[in-house]
């Protein structure tokens, strides 16, 4: 007898929307009906695949989100190495696996649910795409053995189901779907996301791990490209300080006044070139921040130029972002700025920061009230920046 349990319970979590319960039942059914087949397969493989020849590894959050669990992609490489390694991911991300050894193919997954990049993220939206869309019938072809969910949500276990994979992995505890999982892992806010990552591959019988530290791989020509754009800003004897404020919208984000005030007390630093960074929905924040004697390269970079660029660096200031996460991949320093929206400092370091080449400033219950001064940010610069002998 075929069980329709794990469907419906992965479904639960959907079922307190208003309205929706008619359309969720609706899904089940045609689910039944297309798929008896994977149904029954999906139901029976209770046991993980000793040589799988496909996984399949969902990421389709954002920037920093897939640069955290690169390390459990290195993980799974070397636990499964004749498995072919398949990471979903939106096509914003796609430049951030580019010449990772460990991948094998980089497939698109826009799914509208948990990033930035897709646009709206309705209900119908999120339906629509589980019903119809062709990257899930990509999916499907490559007929993987095993699905990680890494995010962990029903979505993630209903795009899991649909594309068929037997075996599947999520996250209990957190944003539903794992009453449809083989196995998960348990949601720990005080456990850093990368270590958390490794989990999964922990749960597939591996024993060896690399450093909880994001990979980025960048070809000599990308190196180089960074190295010339440095070397015509920035003297020999020179700090080069990378300054990445974002759209100074976000209650996440140390304020925009501040980094204005912050740039214009370090323009005048000797020994000092700086580089403002961003996307282009930053660019009119870094013009408001912007001094005669920094450089403004907001919206010009690509991606993988920015990666380059933090590589080449001596010193990274920025909100919990991408660049943090950058700047860990390769053991640049960086001080990350906590907006008011974290209200504790010591809480995000856990989940999300680094144990070496890392600062942060923040509120922290029952030591610091308020988000960091300015003065503190400089205090805290002149430090970091001594570490490198050239103050």
């Amino acid at each position: 007898m075929i069980s329709l349990w794990p469907i419906i319970r992965t479904m639960r979590p959907m079922l307190g929307y208003p309205g929706q319960g008619l359309m969720n039942l609706i899904l089940l059914l045609w689910h039944y009906c297309q798929n008896l087949g994977n149904l029954r397969r999906l139901n029976q493989k209770k046991f993980i695949p000793q040589a799988p020849q496909c996984i399949f590894i969902l990421r389709n959050n954002d920037l920093g989100d897939l640069l955290v669990i690169t390390p459990l992609l290195a993980a799974l490489k070397h636990h499964y190495p004749d498995a072919k390694l398949v990471v979903g991911v939106g096509n914003w991300n796609r430049p951030t696996l580019a010449n990772n050894p460990h991948v094998d193919r980089i497939l698109p997954i826009n799914a509208p649910w948990h990033n930035k990049g897709i646009k709206p993220q309705t209900l119908r939206y999120r339906w629509h795409y589980l019903l119809n869309s062709p990257e899930i019938q990509s999916l499907r072809q490559l007929q993987p053995d095993i699905g990680i969910d890494v995010f962990g949500s029903a979505w993630g276990a209903m795009l899991l189901l649909r594309a068929g994979i037997p075996y599947r992995l999520g996250v209990r505890g957190y944003a539903g779907g794992a009453i449809a999982m083989q196995a998960c892992i348990d949601y720990d806010p005080h456990l850093y996301v990368g270590q958390s990552a490794l989990r999964f591959a922990q749960l597939l019988g591996a024993t060896e791990f690399p450093a909880a530290r994001p990979q980025i791989f960048l070809t000599a020509v990308e190196q180089h490209e960074a190295q010339d754009r440095w070397t015509a800003i920035a003297p020999k004897e020179h700090h080069r300080l990378i300054i990445g404020p974002g759209s100074g919208r976000d209650t996440r984000y140390w304020p925009l006044e501040h980094y204005q005030k912050l740039v214009a007390k370090l323009a005048i630093w000797e020994n000092l070139s700086i580089v403002l960074v961003g996307s282009r929905g930053d660019r009119a924040a870094c013009a408001q921040i912007k001094q005669p004697t920094v450089q403004d390269w907001s919206g010009q970079l690509t991606l993988r130029q920015t990666f380059a660029l933090v590589a080449q660096a001596d010193l990274v200031i920025c909100n919990s972002s991408m660049l943090m996460h950058t700047a860990a991949a390769f053991e640049v320093e960086s001080l990350v700025l906590l907006g008011a929206a974290f209200v504790s400092c010591d809480q995000h370091d856990r989940q999300w920061g680094y144990l070496s080449h890392y600062r942060s400033l923040g509120k922290e219950p029952g030591k610091q009230g308020e988000i960091a001064t300015v003065g503190e940010a400089i205090a805290q610069i002149q430090i970091l920046l001594e570490r490198d002998g050239r103050s």
